[in-house]
């Protein structure tokens, strides 16, 4: 009596990958390292000129951008002789801006777009955002028609310059961050000097006018009230004006006197103080080593990819070799 076919050559001969002392749902991991080493040298070649392809792209094809950074340290002056003042200022019936409570007026004018558009209009950067459209050499556009040409709106509603400068704010420690990329370090270096002087600007001449602004218009409405009241004062009971109305009017615009001095005081301690200022923690530096690309990161990277597919790749080529041997090997009975 002929004795059954081993059923292990059976299974073996139907598996992707002929595998010897098949046991179960048993993975054998010798066999699987034996169509590695099977395939070394495809999985050495493979690797090896991905990688040289990769450093070949990071050195000479991808353009090297550089990158300065400086760092700010927000000021706010809590003043205790202001904090006092906020008793007398809700008791007053006119509005008075309280300084310091407000928006991060920093952070607002470095995202705004004021700002960019000062610094596209002031350094001429037309040029820098669109490279593509300006002849250097010739200082000239190259587009075919007057209107083709960037404007500063376009540039604005494109955000061409969200490519070259960014700033951040660190929310535990407030630090701001100032950073600009661009291909010349030198350039990267001065644009952010350019920033820090716009800032400083903002904040020395138009957002401290808001409080120059509400002292003139108080010391304005001090004086009509001033000379009224000494209209009044100077007034002697007649027949058109009785004793009582002088008083009455006198009481009135001593009343609004008194307020209007006392809103003029905490306007010139709004004007006196700095509502907002900073320091230059790290000021920008000319960069030496290009910020971008990374090309250690890039080959790393590379290396690391090749070989997942390489490995890929012949663990497939395995299999179609095993799959077209189970087909050689299936009897035909047609």
């Amino acid at each position: 009596m002929t004795e059954p076919e081993n059923t292990d050559k059976t299974v073996s001969a139907y598996s992707p990958f002929p595998i010897q002392g098949h046991r179960g749902d048993e993975v054998d991991l010798l066999e699987y390292w034996r169509v590695i080493w099977r395939g070394r040298l495809f999985i050495l070649l493979f690797v090896t000129l991905s990688v040289l392809a990769s450093l070949a792209i990071s050195y000479f094809v991808l353009e090297e951008t550089y990158q300065s950074t400086a760092t700010l340290i927000p000021i706010k002056d809590e003043s205790s002789s202001l904090g006092k003042l906020n008793g007398l200022i809700g008791n007053l019936p006119l509005p008075i801006s309280i300084p310091g409570q407000g928006k991060n007026n920093i952070m607002t004018f470095l995202d705004s777009r004021t700002l960019k558009e000062r610094l596209i209009t002031k350094y001429d950067m037309l040029p820098v955002l669109y490279p593509d459209l300006w002849d250097s050499g010739k200082k000239q556009w190259l587009v075919s028609a007057p209107e083709k040409k960037p404007t500063l709106v376009t540039a604005l509603q494109e955000e061409k310059i969200e490519d070259f400068y960014s700033s951040r704010q660190d929310p535990k420690n407030e630090l701001i961050t100032i950073d600009w990329e661009g291909r010349d370090p030198g350039y990267c270096a001065r644009m952010v000097n350019h920033v820090i002087a716009e800032l400083t600007f903002f904040l020395e001449n138009e957002y401290d006018s808001n409080a120059k602004r509400e002292r003139e218009f108080v010391e304005k409405q001090l004086e009509k009230t001033t000379a009224e009241l000494e209209y009044w004062e100077r007034q002697i009971p007649d027949e058109k004006l009785t004793l009582s109305k002088i008083s009455r009017e006198r009481i009135t615009a001593q009343t609004v006197y008194t307020e209007l001095r006392k809103q003029l005081e905490l306007a010139k301690i709004s004007e006196a103080r700095k509502l907002e200022s900073f320091k230059v923690l790290d000021k920008p530096f000319i960069p030496e080593k290009p910020f971008q690309p990374k090309k250690l990161l890039i080959v790393a990277l590379t290396a690391f990819c090749s070989t997942f597919i390489a490995l890929f790749l012949v663990f497939f080529h395995n299999f179609l070799r095993t799959a077209r041997q189970r087909e050689a090997s299936t009897p035909d009975f047609s």
